[in-house]
């Protein structure tokens, strides 16, 4: 493939060597290899260089290994982002893995489309990516995602996406002030100016394991609705657009609130359904909650009688 750009593969970690070898030997398996791989250790209890000498890397290859400043993942992708020296960015979490075609197929889609900004490719959720087996039907497809798709939902692994360099000098890079749903709020930002797209191939294993911090459901569902809300901030002129995003809003305000009515923080509920009310007086599930919590109030004043 003598036309395709140079490719940059930026893996953030921290702490987890099994999982950062297993990720960086499915890039040193990839059928066309990356320019370089810079690995950005932010802070990892034990060097991250020594795990990856376990790793038989190709010559015709770059690693390096980057000290971060433990400011979070974000950071640490901008910090690779920065140092990175490839015309498309392809970006994997140190936990997961990819297929041996997903580079290679990528950068074909990107020689084809100059107007794709971000790529992604379909995923496999285990818990054991090493047992992982891949079925491919044919060749790749690309379904472009718009603005409203992503609105409604962040439709992208993050460990499945490549993005084109010139694309993240314009848009700016990830945002550091979200220590969670910062790549929802990148594609967000991406897709007002290009085309983003996923490949329907499942050529990217999203591991699962009790340590992701997008575990912690609360926080998760609250930065949910601070992306929302800088969205809408930007698509203040699209009446349909913002109609969208303030349904969503809702949604997310909806969603943590039935996780503390769950925790039995009845008064932090009921204030996230007012707000999801605010938004979209009409949603069948925000008034569904707010009776879930008027029963949880009513049985706990009970309890409290007895």
């Amino acid at each position: 493939m003598p036309d395709l750009p140079k490719i940059s593969v930026v893996v953030p970690t921290r702490d987890r060597p099994q999982f950062l070898v297993e990720a960086v030997g499915s890039v040193a398996a990839q059928a066309l290899l990356p320019a370089e791989l810079v690995v950005v250790d932010d802070g990892s209890a034990a060097d991250a260089g020594a795990a990856l000498r376990r790793v038989r890397w190709p010559k015709s290859a770059t690693i390096r290994v980057l000290p971060g400043s433990r400011s979070g993942p974000a950071a640490a992708r901008n910090l690779g982002v920065r140092s990175a020296s490839g015309n498309l960015i392809a970006f994997l979490d140190d936990d997961d893995v990819w297929h041996p075609e997903k580079l290679a197929e990528q950068a074909r889609w990107f020689a084809a489309r100059p107007d794709m900004g971000a790529l992604g490719t379909a995923c496999v959720r285990t818990p054991t990516p090493g047992l992982c087996h891949f079925r491919r039907q044919g060749r790749s497809q690309v379904r472009s995602i718009s603005r409203a798709a992503l609105l409604r939902g962040n439709r992208l692994c993050l460990s499945s996406v490549m993005i084109r360099r010139n694309c993240l000098d314009e848009i700016g890079g990830f945002d550091e002030s979200l220590p969670l749903a910062q790549d929802w709020d990148l594609w967000l930002r991406i897709s007002s100016w290009w085309e983003i797209g996923t490949l329907n191939a499942p050529l990217t294993v999203y591991r699962l394991h009790g340590k992701q911090r997008s575990r912690d459901e609360a926080a998760m569902r609250r930065w949910e609705a601070e992306v929302i809300r800088r969205a809408i901030a930007r698509v203040s002129g699209a009446r349909t657009l913002r109609g969208v995003a303030r349904r969503r809003l809702s949604w997310a305000h909806c969603r943590l609130g039935r996780v503390l009515i769950r925790r039995g923080e009845t008064q932090g509920a009921v204030h996230e359904l007012k707000q999801a009310l605010s938004l979209y007086p009409l949603h069948p599930l925000v008034w569904g909650s707010l009776a879930l919590c008027a029963l949880a109030a009513g049985g706990l004043a009970r309890e409290r009688r007895a």
